[in-house]
Order: structure tokens, then sequence, then C-alpha cells
């Protein structure tokens, strides 16, 4: 997004432990991780995640297709 917030396809079942602030994901391809989650929302059902260091819409667009993996 414009703000630097990317939208997540959720694939867990408990997204509010696993995603929350302060949470560090893996990443693959591994050269654009690992990201540290600043915040998240929902908004039209969609779930946006900020990352620590992604400011804008070009930041967001090169996280594109990138599979995040939270420790369990």
């Amino acid at each position: 997004g414009i703000k630097g917030e990317v939208t997540v396809e959720v694939r867990t079942d408990e997204p509010e432990l696993r995603l929350g602030p302060g949470a560090v994901l893996a990443t693959d391809p591994a050269a654009t991780g690992p990201l540290t989650i600043e915040s998240g929302r929902v908004h039209s059902g969609r779930l946006l995640l900020r990352f620590e260091g992604v400011r804008d819409r070009s930041g967001a667009e090169a996280l594109r297709n990138t599979l995040l993996i939270a420790d369990v």
C-alpha cells in the first residue's frame, strides 16, 4: 500500500498469536527477511501488515510473492 502496508494471505488458524506486533518472520526467499511486524489491522476482510523498515509502496511491492514463515 501507499504507506508500506502489505496484504497478507493468512494460512494459520491463530493469526493473532503468530502475526502480532514484534513477531519476527522468516521469509522465502530468505534474502527478503527476516521481517519484524510493526503493526497489523484488518481492512475489508483482509489482513494488512506493516513491517519495520518498510515505509512506502515500493518497499511493500518488493515483498510481493514473499512467503512469510512464523515459528510455532
